[in-house]
């Protein structure tokens, strides 16, 4: 699980204002979901992708357990207005059969422990959106580790589950107002290994934009698993 606190939750609104990054997510989603459609997004995060879709499905139910997000998600409605996007701190394993159109999943957790949960949850399908290794993955962040995009889809043609895979590279990098900022900012992720902070940044380091003097790219594959649902009984509660 990514550790959120104040600072990370800052240094996240500022990469997303910098970077086209969860426009360019939703361009991968947008194509699978009709207007007509309900939508749970499970591990919602900050909601950002959310906040790009919302204007073409007819509801979008965001769940995470970090109220800290929710609490910023919450304000972004607010202040943009918008009625048909809520959001749930509820165990979403409890959800009902069937309870959404269309379930989205965003680099969370382990899809060989969640996919049957996220295929008895929706009606239609389930979209899977995943990234192969970040440099700014927190590398001592507990829990379950991610599969990456070839083990994602790995694992679906190994137990033979349909599905259709689309991807992108998408830079998702950090502007910084300092360089003791930036050394925070390593330092947070655990992205420089053994190497020492000061000689990371001396290499990857690049002059920023709009008024911020440094910037940490960060470019990686994305890609977008459609998983069908089977026309099948559903096999757990109601």
């Amino acid at each position: 699980m990514f550790r959120w606190t104040e600072e990370s939750i800052r240094w996240w609104q500022r990469a997303k204002a910098y970077t086209n990054h969860y426009k360019e997510m939703a361009q991968l989603v947008l194509p699978y979901i009709q207007k007509e459609d309900t939508l749970y997004d499970i591990g919602c995060g900050l909601g950002y992708i959310d906040l790009e879709l919302v204007p073409y499905v007819k509801q979008i139910k965001c769940f995470d357990i970090e109220e800290k997000v929710l609490r910023e998600l919450k304000k972004e409605i607010e202040n943009q207005n918008i009625a048909n996007l809520s959001v749930s701190s509820e165990n979403w394993l409890r959800l009902p059969n069937q309870s959404c159109d269309s379930l989205l999943a965003c680099s969370f957790g382990s899809m060989e422990e969640y996919l049957e949960e996220f295929l008895r949850i929706a009606k239609k399908q389930v979209l899977i959106l995943k990234r192969n290794r970040s440099k700014f993955s927190q590398e001592n962040c507990k829990g379950k580790p991610l599969y990456s995009v070839a083990g994602c889809e790995r694992y679906l043609k190994e137990n033979k589950i349909p599905f259709q895979k689309v991807s992108v590279y998408s830079d998702f990098g950090q502007p910084l107002e300092s360089l003791e900022e930036a050394e925070d900012f390593v330092l947070f992720h655990r992205i420089n290994g053994n190497e020492p902070i000061k000689e990371y940044l001396e290499q990857h380091l690049e002059p920023g934009r709009y008024g911020y003097p440094y910037y940490l790219s960060n470019r990686k594959e994305m890609s977008l698993f459609v998983i069908p649902k089977e026309n099948k009984k559903d096999e757990k509660r109601n």
